[in-house]
C-alpha cells in the first residue's frame, strides 16, 4: 500500500518519503531502485519531516511502527490511516473488532494529538492510481478534522478518484466492512479490477 501511494503522489509532484527499519540496508536500497525520486528513511526521521504521514503497514504491525516514529512526531499533523481490522474466518474475511470500534478509532487513540483520517482502505493497491473504470469511482474517508479531510480530498482526486465524505472517524467502521466486502468478492470471483461507486 506505501509503495503504491509513494508511486502515485510522486508522480503529481509531492515530495515523499518512505520509512523502513533498515534504510541504508538491502531493503532501502530496494526501495530506492523501485521508486527514484523517493527518499528512504528511518521511521523517526520520515516521521518528523513529513506534512502527511501515511500507514501503511500490516494492522498488527502498526503499534510497533508508530513507537519507532515517535508518536509526539506526528502531533497536529494529518495521518491517513490504511488499514483493516479484519481476518479469515471460515473461509472468508471477517473483521476482528467489535462494531463500535475500527482500527481508524484505534491509530487516533494512539495518537490523540494527530488529525486521522482512514483513506485508501476500501480497494486493492493496485486501483489507488487513476484506475481504468468506465466511470470515476468513489474513495470513502472519515476523519474528526475538516482541515485533514480537506487535505487527504486532494490527494484522492489527483490519484482519479471522486473523494466521499462519510464524517467522523466513527465511519471507519463502516469504511473497515466495505474492505471486507471488496476482499470477499475478489475471493469468490478472481477479480481484483473492482471498485465502489456512489450514485
Amino acid at each position: 500500500m506505501g509503495r503504491a501511494l509513494a508511486k502515485a503522489f510522486v508522480s503529481e509532484g509531492h515530495e515523499v518519503w518512505l520509512a523502513t527499519r533498515e534504510p541504508d540496508g538491502d531493503k532501502g536500497t530496494l526501495l530506492r531502485d523501485e521508486h527514484p525520486g523517493v527518499q528512504v528513511a528511518n521511521f523517526e526521521t520520515v516521521a518528523k519531516e513529513g506534512d502527511i504521514a501515511i500507514l501503511a503497514t500490516p494492522g498488527d504491525a502498526a503499534a510497533d511502527m508508530l513507537k519507532l516514529a515517535g508518536p509526539h512526531h506526528l502531533d497536529y499533523k494529518t495521518v491517513i490511516d490504511t488499514n483493516n481490522a479484519i481476518t479469515e474466518h471460515k473461509g472468508s474475511m471477517r473483521q476482528v473488532l467489535e462494531l463500535n470500534n475500527s482500527a481508524g478509532e484505534v491509530v487516533q487513540f494512539w495518537l490523540p494529538h494527530s488529525h486521522v483520517v482512514k483513506c485508501f482502505n476500501t480497494v486493492g493497491a493496485e486501483l489507488y492510481y487513476k484506475p481504468d473504470f468506465k466511470e470515476k469511482p468513489t474513495m470513502p474517508l472519515c476523519g474528526n478534522n475538516e482541515d485533514a479531510k480537506k487535505q487527504v480530498s486532494e490527494l484522492v482526486q489527483q490519484c482519479g478518484w471522486d473523494p466521499l465524505d462519510a464524517g467522523d472517524l466513527e465511519a471507519a467502521r463502516d469504511l473497515e466492512s466495505m474492505a471486507v466486502l471488496w476482499v470477499n468478492h475478489v475471493r469468490r470471483t478472481g477479480d481484483r479490477h473492482h471498485a465502489f461507486r456512489m450514485l
